[in-house]
């Protein structure tokens, strides 16, 4: 129990030592371009807030979903027989997701 305690605490020591020599050592610069935001490469214009389009994430969630659905896809096409009335309540949940956001008008690519 002792040696358990004792590699315990040898690890936590070490841990601290390369946590502190490791801050000690980085570079800390604070210019400009270090603590601005990252906007994908481009020099933002007025406030950050304001400068990404709520539109880019939808269509990204968008695509993350279908994505997943198509993974989905994958994994039904591979199985048996009889799957096909899961694979068709599938087909019928993505093309009623798909008209709702052509409904909504969330697939015109206008900024």
């Amino acid at each position: 129990m002792l040696v358990l305690i004792m590699v315990l605490l040898f690890t936590l020591v070490l841990l601290l030592a390369f946590y502190v020599i490791n801050f000690v050592l980085s570079i800390k610069d604070m210019g400009k371009n270090k603590i601005s935001a990252f906007e994908c490469g481009f020099a933002s214009v007025g406030k950050i807030q304001n400068s990404f389009s709520i539109h880019f994430f939808i269509m990204m969630l968008m695509f993350v979903i279908f994505d997943l659905e198509i993974v989905m896809f994958l994994g039904i096409l591979v199985s048996d027989l009889s799957s096909y009335v899961s694979f068709l309540l599938m087909i019928f949940f993505i093309l009623g997701g798909f008209y709702m956001e052509w409904w909504y008008g969330k697939l015109v690519w206008v900024i």
